[in-house]
């Protein structure tokens, strides 16, 4: 028996599409990128019926999942906490955030770099007085 699944998630910024298949011991998965916007039912038609047969599977087998007994108000708590999660601003402000803690970082690495040279270039004149020093008349 072959069991499938669609998922599609968004995962910040793009919306994708996870396809999951299940033969016997074999598990399998694929993801297609579907762009920024919400896809909408005739474009997921098209992506299964036309292109389904060009997705690159990547296999692994199945291991016995575990059932674990959750407590139902912990289950209640557990999605309330994940539902409350406040994404604060808009997707724009969002990524130019995110673009400006990497300039920050590189900002951070290129100011290390100049830091040490420096040092070094300090360090090799020193050097070079001391062998001046030493030179003799």
């Amino acid at each position: 028996m072959i069991k499938g699944e669609l998922t599609i998630i968004f995962d910040d910024p793009f919306y994708k599409a996870i396809f999951e298949r299940i033969d016997g011991t074999n598990y399998e998965v694929a993801q297609v990128n579907l762009g920024a916007s919400l896809p909408h039912m005739p474009e997921i038609l098209k992506l299964v019926n036309f292109h389904y047969s060009k997705l690159h599977f990547y296999q692994t087998t199945v291991e016995k999942e575990k059932i674990y007994h959750v407590n139902p108000k912990r289950a209640q708590r557990l999605a309330h906490k994940v539902t409350q999660k406040k994404i604060i601003g808009t997707k724009a402000q969002q990524a130019l955030k995110k673009q400006f803690e990497q300039s920050k970082i590189a900002k951070k690495k290129a100011n290390k770099d100049r830091k040490r040279k420096e040092q070094e270039k300090r360090f090799f004149q020193k050097q070079a007085k001391r062998r001046e020093k030493h030179r003799g008349h």
